[in-house]
């Protein structure tokens, strides 16, 4: 198969990736000829992972750092490119995980293209989180905007692939004879590996010991408030206990905020923030860390609807979660993830994992229930899930 991925975001410079990547490149692995899409929108930006076996479609952009602009004016810029571009190059199925430019590709692409719209989150609150600064009524607007196209692309698209089931009663509610997939996020087990192998090879640092590890993108949806508070309570009681915070921020003034909590309340000390680090780094960091937390705010139906990455990167890794109730996580019934709802129930749960004199916690048969959970969604097994879905659907 021909295959046009037009992806959520710069697929090489972005501080993350989008749902289908990593999928789309075991699909070039396994023969097919894969493209993606390059929206240029993070050019200022350093290099942080160079495609593997997919070749990207570099057309001319027109650049602002706006990202709703940014893709709404070049939905427009590129309409004659892709028209040109699916057609040279003979495109048989087009996967497309943005709303703007992906509608216009759906919409100029021949009758005998699969059209697959990835709902790969709840499109109206991820673009609507970019302008929590502005007037509510502007965000109102946004979100309005974004649930529109969203419809559209159901509407258009042949099939649907959803992250979670939530995802895919939303796809029912707008067209209940849209053929709708479920298809999780997930891990690349063998580059871990890889990762894991080099980092063995580097000098070791300091201990990590008794240490809760977050990783991803920091933003707003995340609750950092009640870890730091159960911080303040378990430093007197675990030696060494810190939370080391991977990943970049998207805000300065939300960085700033935890920054000045952290010295109000003498938590320096516990408190290690890295800012972006490399694959090699982030392997060291989630091997010998002791927990891994997920502190969603479940205030929003992106929490509902909330199947996170970072599940099965920790589960990779053996590491036991600690989480904010997910209800998509919940469904999933891991043996390895614990729910808190509050700063006294992760002070418990942290302390327990931490504890050797806790007998009540096996730590070795939780590592390997991670394990097995994450093998059970690495992107190999996930790619041959989607090549089964687009050869039945061709």
């Amino acid at each position: 198969m021909n295959i046009l991925i037009i992806p959520t975001n710069d697929w090489i410079r972005a501080p993350g990736h989008g749902h289908i990547d990593f999928i789309a490149e075991e699909l070039a692995e396994r023969g097919h000829r894969v493209y993606a899409w390059h929206f240029d929108l993070c050019r200022n930006e350093k290099t942080k992972r160079k495609p593997r076996n997919v070749r990207l479609l570099k057309p001319r952009t027109l650049w602002v750092r706006d990202p709703a602009f940014f893709y709404l004016l070049n939905a427009f810029v590129h309409l004659s490119a892709m028209f040109k571009a699916i057609r040279d190059l003979k495109i048989d199925v087009i996967i497309n995980e943005n709303i703007l430019p992906g509608l216009f590709a759906f919409l100029v692409s021949p009758p005998r293209v699969l059209k697959v719209f990835d709902f790969s989150d709840y499109f109206p609150e991820s673009a609507s989180v970019h302008y929590d600064d502005s007037q509510s009524v502007f965000k109102r607007l946004v979100e309005g905007t974004a649930l529109c196209f969203t419809k559209l692309n159901i509407k258009f698209a042949d099939v649907c692939l959803a992250v979670c089931r939530s995802l895919i009663e939303v796809v029912r509610s707008i067209d209940d004879t849209k053929a709708c997939y479920l298809l999780t996020n997930g891990v690349d087990m063998n580059k871990l590996a890889v990762q894991e192998s080099r980092e063995r090879r580097s000098e070791v640092a300091d201990s990590m010991d008794n240490t809760m590890v977050i990783m991803g993108v920091i933003d707003s949806w995340l609750d950092l408030m009640t870890p730091l508070k159960a911080l303040e309570i378990l430093r007197h009681k675990i030696p060494n206990v810190k939370i080391l915070l991977i990943g970049p921020w998207r805000k300065r003034k939300h960085r700033e905020d935890i920054q000045s909590f952290v010295e109000t309340h003498d938590l320096q000390a516990y408190v290690n923030i890295t800012g972006y680090v490399s694959d090699q780094r982030l392997a060291r960091y989630l091997r010998e860390g002791t927990c891994c937390l997920m502190p969603y705010k479940t205030d929003s139906f992106s929490s509902i609807i909330r199947l996170p990455e970072k599940l099965f990167v920790y589960s990779a890794y053996g590491k036991p979660i600690l989480s904010t109730p997910l209800p998509e996580v919940a469904a999933l019934r891991s043996e390895h993830v614990f729910f808190y709802h509050n700063v006294d129930e992760l002070v418990g749960m942290a302390s327990a994992l931490m504890i050797d004199a806790d007998q009540s916690i096996d730590r070795a048969d939780l590592s390997a229930k991670a394990y097995d959970f994450a093998q059970k969604h690495d992107v190999r097994v996930l790619a041959g899930n989607l090549e089964q879905i687009l050869l039945n659907s061709l």
